[in-house]
Parts: structure tokens; C-alpha cells; sequence
């Protein structure tokens, strides 16, 4: 083989390995959230795992609040394909998976950090039934992920459902979270939550509720006198993948999307009490003057009691979002999943 030759075939070789490189895969991951949030973390150890098992072949870019539209938006482009993966909250996956609105009622899962996180990476009334719903909107549930507890924010100390009475409190957009607010005496707000600073500091709304560290990074906390922990549920962010993509792909790669997901998983999971803990200290800190509140377990119960009437709510919301010939199975379906989740939490227990 002459020197040409030679220089020839390793030119040939640098510049195939350029095209394999630039044609590397590039998956899409849309998220509610912003830097620094939980989905985030969740997002970048994801993004990272799959770099690192697919040896730089495979990227994930993240995309964040905003870029790619609303909630339900980035729900709609990973259900049609245009992005790969997506992480919102339970609520904003109602029109989707009406059924997925069971983890938004309140006093079910409990408080226990231990038993949250287990129900949610393992309970089969989720992986089992709940997932189901997914795969019919062309969705695959990955894993779900609690973000915290969620404390009320209020100008006055919320103890009891009288407290709540004239009170404006900023909602999710969703039909569960609305109705708790109604339940509970408050008069529910629905708002994006671009909109939730400005609103507190004109008053046109009173309160909000969120977990501690997303008040912190939202600074919610500049415009609230009172923080309320009521016991009463965690924020749940879910983890989807496009069904019809997902099952296409090599086992390898399907493979490397678990390994992935666990990982992130842990990494969210850590992140989320750690930052919690550092943004109620640092709001402390900013604001002395704030009044923290844990509701007694007896102040707890009464809300709790009135809590189990949105489990007609919920019956409700999802036999609406079928057909009438479905509605009486849709209905009966829906029950099964919140008994069935109730009795994954015991067993947690």
C-alpha cells in the first residue's frame, strides 16, 4: 500500500467517523419546570446516564418552562412524537389520562417521605393499571417523583376551614386542586404560575400552595406572611416517553432509558429533601418576620374528613371523559385505582 493510498483511506476514515458523529441521536426532553427545579435535576442525571452509557452517541436535550409552550403542549408533542420524553404534574395530564388525577387528592399518600417515594416508584395499582391509560394515549409512564410537601401561603394563619373563608388562593389548573379549595372554604384561583408573584403582591389573590423550594426559587415568599404545613399531600411530577417510539427502539437502548430512569430518579429524590431543607432556612433567614404553622393532627383531621368527598370528584371527572357507553366501566375503573392506591399505601406502611 503506497503513502497516498494510505493517507487517502485514513481520510476516508476520519470523515466517516465525522458524519457517524454528527448524525448522533438527539432525544427531547420538555419539562414544566425551570433550572434549578426538581424536574430539572431529574432531567440533567437523565441526560447524563444516557450520554455516559451511550458513550456520547446518544444526547438529551432539556427543554424548560415556556420553550415549547404550556404544560398540556409538551404533553401533546411527546404524545404525537415530536418530543421523546416529558415531565409535568399529575394534574396537568387531565385531559390525557383523566385517571392520573388520583394523585392529586388530598390526605392519600400521606406524609411519610419513605412511603411517598415507595408507592410511587413501585405501587402496582400504578405500574399495573394507572400505566394502562398511558399506553392509550400513546403514552409510557416511566416513574413518578414527589417534589416535596405542599405548604399553604397566606396573609393570616389558615387552622381551620373557617380560616379559609373569603380567602383567594391560588390553584393549578385542574379541575382536583380546584375543588379542594372549594372543599376546604377557600375560593379557588386557577393561574399559571408566571403569573402567581405579581398577584399576591396586588392581592388579587391572598394565598398559594406549592412545596418549600419552588416558593423559595418563585419568591413567593417575599409576598406571604404565613407558611402553613397541613400535612396534606406531596407536588407529584410524572415521567413519560412516547409508547410508540419507546417500543421501537433496540432492547439495548430501551435498556440504557431504565438505567437512566432509576438513576435520575435517585438523584431527584435526594435533591428534593436537600433543597426543601436549604430553602426554608434561607427563607427564614429573608424573612424573619414570616410565621410558620403546623397544623395539629387534630386541626388535620378536619380537613382530611372533608377531603373525602372529592373521591366523588374524581369518580366524576374521569367517567366524564369518556363516551357514554364507556362511562359506567370508566367509573368503576376509576375506583379501583384509588382503592387500589389506598391499599399500596397501607402496604407501604
Amino acid at each position: 500500500m503506497t503513502n497516498f493510498t494510505r493517507k487517502l483511506l485514513a481520510s476516508a476514515v476520519l470523515i466517516a467517523g465525522m458524519a457517524t458523529s454528527a448524525v448522533a441521536d438527539t432525544w427531547k426532553f420538555a419539562s414544566e419546570e425551570d433550572k434549578g427545579d426538581v424536574q430539572d435535576i431529574f432531567a440533567q442525571a437523565f441526560a447524563d446516564s444516557i450520554k455516559e452509557q451511550s458513550g456520547g452517541d446518544i444526547k438529551v436535550r432539556i427543554y424548560y418552562y415556556g420553550q415549547l409552550g404550556t404544560e398540556n403542549d409538551i404533553v401533546e408533542l411527546t404524545s404525537k412524537g415530536t418530543v421523546q420524553f416529558v415531565s409535568v404534574g399529575t394534574g396537568h395530564l387531565g385531559s390525557y389520562v383523566p385517571e392520573a388525577q388520583v394523585l392529586d387528592l388530598p390526605y392519600l399518600l400521606g406524609g411519610d417521605t419513605d412511603v411517598i417515594r415507595k408507592v410511587l416508584t413501585t405501587s402496582p395499582t400504578i405500574y399495573e393499571g394507572l400505566s394502562e391509560k398511558f399506553e392509550k394515549v400513546n403514552l409510557k409512564l416511566l416513574t413518578m417523583i414527589s417534589e416535596g410537601e405542599m405548604a399553604w401561603g397566606a396573609n393570616k394563619p389558615i387552622r381551620s376551614p373557617e380560616d379559609f373563608d373569603g380567602q383567594k388562593v391560588r390553584t393549578f389548573t385542574s379541575t382536583i386542586p380546584v375543588e379542594t379549595y372549594k372543599a376546604f372554604g377557600a375560593n379557588p384561583t386557577p393561574l399559571s404560575w408566571g403569573e402567581v408573584y405579581g398577584a399576591l403582591q396586588l392581592k388579587t389573590v391572598d394565598g398559594m400552595v406549592n412545596p418549600v423550594y419552588f416558593i423559595y426559587n418563585a419568591k413567593w415568599h417575599e409576598v406571604q406572611d404565613y407558611l402553613i404545613f397541613p400535612g396534606q399531600q406531596p407536588y407529584v411530577g410524572t415521567v413519560s416517553t412516547n409508547s410508540e417510539w419507546f417500543n421501537g427502539l433496540p432492547a439495548e437502548q430501551q435498556g440504557m432509558i431504565r438505567t437512566a430512569v432509576a438513576a435520575a430518579e435517585q438523584a431527584a429524590h435526594d435533591y428534593q429533601i436537600s433543597i426543601n431543607a436549604e430553602n426554608m432556612e434561607k427563607i427564614k433567614a429573608e424573612r424573619p418576620d414570616l410565621q410558620v404553622v403546623v397544623l395539629t393532627e387534630e386541626e388535620r383531621s378536619v380537613f382530611e374528613e372533608l377531603s373525602t368527598s372529592l373521591h366523588e370528584t374524581f369518580y366524576d371527572i374521569v367517567e366524564n371523559a369518556y363516551d357514554d357507553a364507556d362511562k359506567a366501566s370508566a367509573r368503576e375503573g376509576a375506583k379501583a385505582i384509588l382503592e387500589g392506591l389506598q391499599s399500596d399505601v397501607a402496604s407501604a406502611n
